[in-house]
């Protein structure tokens, strides 16, 4: 009888996955960036390997498997990098629908990580800028995030990046971030500064 609850894990998983391929398409404007020696762009499904070896090391746990199998399907609406000049990864941003917040057409910034030894150059913030501002097109209204209350550097690099203080979260303790986009709503109190 144990397989049950692992049936009713996977629709649920299965349902959040399609929720996301369907909203998920066509989201993102295909622009590259360069900054000081780094490329900023869309991932490609050959990227998928190098992100999650990096997310691993990062938060000691693969992403969640369900979000593992979008991003085989939507890497370059779902997913920014930046690369060093030799091609190297130096940092992801992933993102993915929540139920709660689709009906508003937000997107919700799931995991951003940089490598330890590319870390304190501002990378994060500006992968974060430029991840917004491929989504602020008029589709998408926001995007949010969320910021563990114990995690002094993933609040001040999400405000650094445009995000705004919302509301405490429960369960995990952490801050709710959102950013307003301002393609479809010019008088946006929140602006991004990419």
């Amino acid at each position: 009888m144990l397989w049950f609850p692992q049936l009713g894990e996977f629709g649920e998983e299965f349902t959040r996955w399609q929720l996301n391929v369907r909203m998920s398409k066509r989201i993102r404007q295909p622009k590259v960036e360069q900054f000081e020696g780094y490329t900023f762009s869309a991932a490609r499904k050959e990227d998928l390997k190098a992100i999650e070896a990096l997310h691993l090391m990062l938060f000691r746990q693969p992403m969640v498997r369900w979000l593992r199998f979008l991003y085989k399907v939507r890497p370059s609406e779902l997913i920014g990098v930046v690369k060093n000049a030799q091609g190297e990864l130096c940092g992801y941003d992933c993102f993915m629908f929540n139920e709660v917040e689709v009906q508003d057409r937000i997107i919700h910034e799931q995991y951003v990580g940089i490598a330890p030894k590319f870390q304190g150059q501002g990378l994060s913030t500006r992968l974060r800028r430029y991840s917004i501002s491929c989504y602020d097109d008029g589709f998408i209204t926001g995007v949010s995030t969320l910021a563990p209350e114990h995690d002094i550097k993933a609040l001040r690099s999400a405000q650094k990046s445009g995000y705004a203080i919302i509301k405490m979260s429960a369960k995990p303790p952490a801050y709710y971030l959102y950013q307003k986009l301002h393609a479809r709503y010019p008088d946006s109190p929140v602006q991004s500064q990419v």
